[in-house]
């Protein structure tokens, strides 16, 4: 008899968390290191031994379609064909994606969002999600994820790279030059200078934030941003940002993709 329970997994720079959806309810199941394939597919096994389904969200570059990783700097062991290994191994139906895809997927989920609407999840790097006005996922021309890492912001940051500048290194070095609130109001008009971008390149309705610095700091950076974004062109709208409610956003993404594959 098919398990009724599925089992969601997000891989990130941390560790790996995982989840368990039962009756449409997602339970958190802990964070763990994992180092290897063998290891990821023991614990997901442990957390149920023949799931319904899985969904695994990771960083770098995934092609959705096909379930194959490319480039994981966190979790070298999933590159490949990850979602054809783990429906061999688990007999079930598997989905791949990118993190930024699963922070977009939360979206749906999130009250308030005028799509299209853009993810931006605050991490130890930077992920991106797109979500059109039909509420679909958009994808770049490559069929794999956005990947904005590389652009170069235009700030005092020791690497202007946008993945560091925004992500946990950047964050950790101005706080070590000027202390934690102060640190905190600046990165939020680094962050605002890149969301004038974003709405130049993507003109969303709707930007929302969330991973782990977005959960610590945003009350603080948050009126910077807005004070940025004053300078966006009077031709484009001035999107919406909202604050996932969601601590834990990648898994509710991945818990919206299991859904979508019965």
């Amino acid at each position: 008899m098919t398990s009724a329970v599925s089992v969601v997994a997000d891989i990130g720079g941390s560790g790996t968390r995982f989840a368990t959806i039962r009756g449409g309810v997602l339970t958190d199941a802990g964070r763990e290191a994992v180092s290897s394939y063998p290891q990821f597919l023991a614990l997901l096994r442990s957390r149920c031994a023949a799931p319904r389904s899985v969904a695994v969200s990771t960083a770098r570059f995934v092609n959705s379609t096909t379930g194959q990783v490319r480039l994981s700097r966190a979790a070298p062991w999933a590159e490949g064909d990850l979602a054809g290994r783990l429906r061999r191994d688990l007999g079930c139906p598997v989905a791949v994606m990118n993190d930024g895809e699963a922070h977009a997927l939360a979206m749906r989920r999130t009250n308030g969002v005028r799509f299209g609407a853009l993810a931006v999840a605050l991490g130890t790097s930077v992920g991106i999600g797109v979500l059109g006005v039909d509420r679909r996922v958009i994808r770049p021309c490559s069929g794999e994820n956005w990947d904005l890492g590389d652009l170069r912001l235009h700030s005092r940051a020791p690497d202007p790279s946008l993945w560091w500048a925004l992500g946990s290194n950047g964050l950790h070095e101005m706080e070590s030059v000027m202390g934690t609130d102060a640190a905190a109001r600046h990165f939020g008009y680094r962050l605002g200078a890149f969301f004038v971008q974003l709405v130049i390149g993507f003109q969303p309705r709707t930007i929302v934030l969330s991973g782990g610095i977005t959960v610590a700091r945003s009350t603080v950076f948050l009126p910077t941003v807005h004070s940025e974004l004053a300078s966006v062109p009077s031709h484009f709208v001035r999107p919406r940002i909202l604050v996932s409610p969601f601590r834990q956003a990648g898994l509710v993404g991945t818990a919206v993709a299991v859904s979508e594959l019965h």
